[in-house]
């Protein structure tokens, strides 16, 4: 049993295997090891308290991985509250803390499972607040567990985000940051599409007007696709040459062929600036996970053959 010791109605202890925990009065949280914790589910922790998991106690020194507490599991649900803080003069990582926060929250919002619920941000200390979801009545230990792994994917995909890289010329995201992004993108429960767009007739534009004006007619198209991307579900990238993509995640990949029809369309009416009559168009080839497919290559190609099949039956247009 978890025994809430009370006093005028308030928590002041949580006895566990006969030892007593003490609750922190002005947030609730109770620290105990998980190991004390494995017989025990969310469904036990008491109301009004929360628990936070740690490795070990010894004397006044707490071991913790994650500084994680949970409550208890009702109305099928429970939440583990996460804080994440960082101190500016003790930042050693590659990049600055600002653009790896920045990474780090745009990953919680990301994540399906995860929410955030605080940031502040006093020029030394930098503190977020997230809280994960859990819908089963995990075990108090195996919970834990769980949302260590959260975590540590969360952690992970802000890495990737922080290492994006953008093309020097179209000034949109490489190849590399592509392969990283579909990649995780299709690790994840929310269904996935490509959009894998060419420009039609490129090389008879490098040919006539030169590559000079070339590279204008590519850095006109990328900027009129990652006009209608936001960088979160719906990401630009440049595949290769001429060749352009867009990653679409959730809401927005049921609506890719919507979304592709509307970047056919923006990129129709380009002027460009030097050679006003010049007319640029793309082909876009579709695909996405709605089969279950969770192959980052085979996805690619099914893009790819589709973005063919544009461009065999006319091109500007859109082909699935």
């Amino acid at each position: 049993m978890l025994e809430l010791e009370k006093v005028d109605d308030e928590p002041v202890s949580l006895r566990i295997g006969g030892r007593d925990f003490e609750v922190d009065e002005e947030t609730g949280y109770v620290t105990v090891p998980k190991d004390l914790l494995s017989t025990f589910h969310l469904s036990d922790i008491p109301d009004g308290v929360r628990i936070k998991p740690v490795e070990k106690i010894e004397g006044h020194t707490i071991h913790i991985k994650n500084d994680v507490a949970l409550s208890r599991f009702t109305d099928r649900a429970a939440s583990a509250t996460v804080e994440e803080m960082f101190r500016r003069k003790f930042w050693d990582g590659e990049t600055g803390l600002s653009p790896y926060v920045a990474a780090l929250r745009q990953a919680v919002s990301e994540a399906e499972e995860s929410e955030e619920t605080g940031f502040e941000d006093d020029g030394d200390y930098i503190f977020l607040h997230y809280d994960i979801t859990l819908t089963t009545d995990f075990e108090i230990k195996e919970a834990t567990n769980i949302v260590d792994a959260t975590i540590e994917r969360i952690h992970n995909r802000a890495d990737q985000l922080v290492t994006r890289k953008r093309d020097g010329l179209l000034k949109i995201f490489d190849r590399g940051s592509f392969e990283n992004d579909l990649q995780h993108a299709l690790t994840g429960k929310q269904m996935v599409a490509l959009l894998m767009a060419d420009i039609d007739h490129f090389k008879k534009v490098n040919d006539s007007f030169g590559h000079l004006m070339g590279d204008e007619v590519l850095r006109s198209v990328a900027n009129a696709i990652a006009t209608e991307c936001d960088g979160r579900n719906r990401v630009e990238y440049r595949y290769g040459g001429e060749e352009l993509a867009v990653i679409l995640i959730g809401d927005d990949a049921r609506r890719a062929n919507e979304i592709a029809e509307s970047l056919r369309a923006d990129v129709e009416q380009l002027k460009i600036a030097s050679h006003a009559e010049l007319k640029v168009t793309i082909s876009i080839g579709v695909a996405d996970t709605s089969d279950a497919l969770q192959d980052q290559r085979e996805l690619v190609k099914r893009a790819d053959a589709a973005l063919y099949r544009a461009k065999q039956e006319g091109r500007n247009r859109v082909a699935r």
